[in-house]
């Protein structure tokens, strides 16, 4: 039965390897990234019932600051 245990074990991060590697090597992470953060921001306005996102705060440069 470990054995098998460990066969499963194995195969499943081979698997998690390999479509990983996948991701990264094709133009396909951006997308899926992009997909998620557009899914999480719908969740959040079905959640929070449709409140106004924070405004972004916006970043200064060095000689801005001086």
């Amino acid at each position: 039965m470990r054995i098998k245990i460990e066969m499963v074990t194995v195969v499943a991060i081979l698997l998690g390897a390999i479509t990983l590697a996948g991701v990264g090597v094709t133009d396909k992470f951006p997308q899926a990234a992009r997909a998620e953060s557009v899914g999480f921001d719908a969740l959040a306005h079905a959640v929070f019932g449709g409140a106004a996102p924070a405004p972004q705060r916006q970043r200064s440069s060095p000689e801005q600051a001086q």
